[in-house]
């Protein structure tokens, strides 16, 4: 079954948005490090990216990644339950397990994790420099688990040769306190970076209290250590090393139906991230090459306790750990081309010893005209498993006066995880990795000097999609369309009110059972307005819409999910340079409303705290 919207639509939407609505002005363009893998500057990569900076990350979060993305709109954050509960990231209307999370180099998704994927809700910001969004099929350059796109997240470094950094702490409903700090320093040739942060909740019912009336807190603890050294061993040569542990400790629930509530069920979480990396930057300043390995372990405990609502007795472990290593050769032939090569290999296992091996190579090209922008690459991953899979992709950009203009062609992969083919319950050795291919067509505008447009409109069709029959099995369910309008406007509307309006609409469906993809909404609008008065005070106010959408619920059929709309307000009072005082209130009519079928949400929360920089 095709889709049943027309192009005049989307061409209404588009148009609607571009004279309607308003948005802040955008961050001026940054270079960025990330994007298809090569040093480039945002106005000529071919990929769409949203780039928040350390900036961004103090108006708009008190460190958490979740409340930081939760103001785009082309992309969900679903979570299930309070702090400590899976948080899953749906971008562009692709599966959670279509995301990437990269920390300096490192990916964070756990391959004994049933869909490897990251659970978001449990990453800290403090000690980020930088968040960067890569929007749609990043396959060519990250290989499996990147169909929907990527999250880069990079860790500050030192800047001066002085102890710079910042200390924060804030107490909210919930009893939910959160501490922490980062110091940086340069001593000649080594750099120095050190976070770490703790958090504790009590948190709110995972388990919907409306069917659970009586249903207790779950409470959540999170410690975080992170720290990164590089040294200059001599002219052009860098070494690298970088650690960041995570302790988690949750109460969980068995599900948002009646009867779900469970005192006795809590969770262990132990992460352990490293990475050594050596970079060799060429003397003719033309080449850089990298090599390096990274290590990540992942450790759960889920115990259970009986009771006499609840017998069941249980302890079960799981571990994951995955090795890398990888080759990276960038060359700079001129001022038109650059070129970079890439060779990964990649180990993962979990605790029963079960593991998978992939070797890829891909080599990939940047030419660069006055006018016009091509990009284009291919890459070849040869899997233990499934043999061998070919990605590619095709773009070019357009620059015009002010503004530039992207059209783009990708593939991707993503391979079952050791879970889905070997779990003794739901396991299928038989599975075929599920592929993609996309095209996108972006414009971003500025117009008259008076606002800036980004407007995108993007289509994926998913083949031998990785889901589950009525007995939770892991199957190949077909396929499935994706069809979605991006726009997003900025305007300043005086020299202190800016205002930003984000819509997305989005259109899915699952081929072979012609229904719509689960916990997708059909549209999202978030309208954020900012007010500075003088150069002390910082006042934002969110209004944000999320439209209908499907769940599935413990029996495996299809509820649906009301649309819902909540209204934030964050403020930041400037003292002076070192201090600052925040406040915020989320939710603050204290809507009622479900982000999936059955589990709680917490209504309304405040939170106040401060922060001091040096």
């Amino acid at each position: 079954m095709s889709f049943d919207i027309s192009i005049e639509l989307c061409l209404k939407y588009t148009i609607l948005c571009l004279i309607m609505f308003s948005n802040s002005a955008f961050a001026e363009d940054i270079t960025l490090i990330t994007a298809d893998r090569i040093t480039t500057k945002k106005e000529k990569s071919s990929t769409e990216v949203d780039l928040f900076t350390s900036e961004d990350i103090k108006k708009n979060s008190t460190y958490s990644l979740v409340e930081l993305l939760s103001h785009q709109t082309d992309l969900s954050i679903i979570s299930s339950g309070p702090s400590g509960s899976n948080s899953s990231l749906f971008l562009r209307g692709t599966d959670s397990s279509h995301v990437l999370v990269i920390i300096d180099g490192i990916v964070m998704n756990d391959p004994s994790n049933p869909n490897r994927q990251f659970d978001i809700g449990r990453l800290s910001l403090n000690n980020v420099e930088k968040v960067e969004i890569l929007k749609g099929s990043q396959g060519l350059a990250f290989g499996s688990n990147a169909i929907g796109g990527v999250v880069v997240i990079t860790t500050k470094k030192a800047l001066k040769n002085i102890w710079s950094g910042e200390n924060y702490f804030d107490y909210g409903t919930f009893k939910t306190v959160n501490a922490g700090g980062n110091i940086q320093r340069k001593f000649e040739q080594l750099n120095f970076s050190f976070g770490t942060d703790f958090m504790t909740t009590e948190g709110f019912s995972a388990a919907n209290k409306t069917q659970n009336p009586n249903a207790e807190n779950d409470s959540d603890q999170r410690l975080t250590l992170d720290t990164n050294m590089s040294l200059n061993l001599y002219e052009h040569n860098l070494l690298e090393l970088k650690i960041r542990y995570v302790h988690n400790w949750a109460d969980l629930d068995k599900g948002g139906s009646t009867g779900s509530d469970d005192p006795n069920d809590r969770q262990k979480e132990e992460e352990l991230y490293s990475k050594i990396a050596y970079t060799k930057n060429w003397n003719s300043g033309t080449a850089q090459t990298l090599f390096m390995h990274t290590r990540t372990t992942h450790y759960r405990l889920l115990e259970v306790w009986p009771d006499n609502q609840h017998p069941e007795n249980s302890f079960n472990t799981t571990k994951g750990e995955n090795n890398t290593f990888s080759i990276n050769h960038t060359n700079y032939f001129n001022e038109k081309l650059t070129q970079n090569i890439n060779f990964d290999f990649q180990h993962e296992k979990d605790q029963s010893q079960h593991y998978n091996q992939n070797f890829s190579t891909f080599i990939y090209h940047q030419y660069e005209l006055p006018k016009t922008i091509f990009n284009f690459g291919l890459r070849l991953d040869k899997n233990r498993i499934f043999n061998e899979h070919l990605t590619y992709k095709l773009a070019t950009g357009y620059k015009l006066d002010s503004g530039i203009a992207r059209l783009s062609y990708s593939t991707g992969f993503r391979a079952p995880s050791i879970n889905q083919l070997y779990d003794l319950n739901v396991g299928n050795r038989f599975l075929d990795p599920e592929t993609s291919s996309g095209y996108e067509l972006s414009f971003d505008q500025s117009w008259f000097e008076l606002f800036k447009t980004e407007t995108s409109l993007f289509y994926t069709h998913l083949n031998n999609r990785l889901s589950y029959d009525i007995n939770f099995r892991n199957i190949n369910a077909g396929e499935a369309e994706i069809l979605g309008l991006e726009q997003t406007t900025a305007f300043k509307l005086s020299s202190e009110l800016d205002e930003r309006l984000s819509f997305t609409f989005l259109k899915t469906r699952d081929l072979k059972r012609g229904t719509r993809l689960p916990r997708r909404p059909n549209i999202n609008i978030k309208n954020h307005l900012i007010y500075k008065y003088s150069s002390k005070h910082l006042v934002s106010t969110e209004l944000s819409f999320t439209g209908k959408r499907l769940d599935i619920d413990n029996n495996g059929s299809d509820v649906g999910m009301k649309s819902f709309c909540l209204t934030n307000l964050n403020y930041r009072y400037i003292m002076n340079a070192k201090n600052e005082f925040y406040f915020s209130i989320k939710n603050i009519f204290d809507s009622e409303y479900e982000e999936v079928y059955g589990y709680g949400t917490g209504g309304r929360a405040i939170t106040m705290g401060t922060r001091y920089s040096f």
